[in-house]
């Protein structure tokens, strides 16, 4: 049995950028989610990993306000994390009421191989553009989110 042809997306929806960027951002989201599972990872782990990665020891507070999540779910995502060794919490020095969540050797090295990942899903997703034509995409990307681009 031959495979029916994908059908051909109508032109008032591939003319809308928005609608592309949620197509787009469906493919990423599988793709990163596939690279990933052997790890036993979901995204939003990678993201906290990540920000704890570069920002250095966090306050869960801190977390839940640049990840834009509730902090219970934090709360929630250290706990698993901390049980499978990749962050570790301890009391701020400055404030004994508040915890501060770090990378343990072994969330630094995971966090490495996933930045990895994420990095061949970028390339693998967006293959048929060049080098600058990726940057400029993540450039407008940024600005139209209002985001630095840091």
């Amino acid at each position: 049995m031959t495979p029916r042809p994908e059908p051909s997306l109508p032109a008032a929806l591939t003319g809308h950028a928005g609608y592309l960027a949620v197509l787009l951002g469906q493919r990423a989201q599988q793709l990163f989610e596939s690279a990933i599972e052997p790890m036993d990872l979901r995204p939003s782990a990678y993201d906290f990993l990540a920000t704890v990665a570069e920002r250095g020891p966090l306050s869960q507070r801190e977390l839940a306000d640049t990840l834009r999540v509730d902090a219970a779910r934090i709360v929630a995502m250290t706990d698993d994390l901390e049980a499978r060794g990749l962050v570790a919490r301890s009391v701020d020095p400055d404030d004994r009421r508040r915890n501060r969540v770090a990378l343990t050797p072994d969330g630094r090295s995971t966090t490495t191989r996933v930045r990895r990942l994420a990095a061949k899903v970028e390339a693998d997703l967006l293959g048929s553009l060049t080098a600058d034509e990726r940057a400029t995409l993540r450039s407008l990307m940024q600005r139209s989110l209002g985001l630095d681009a840091t």
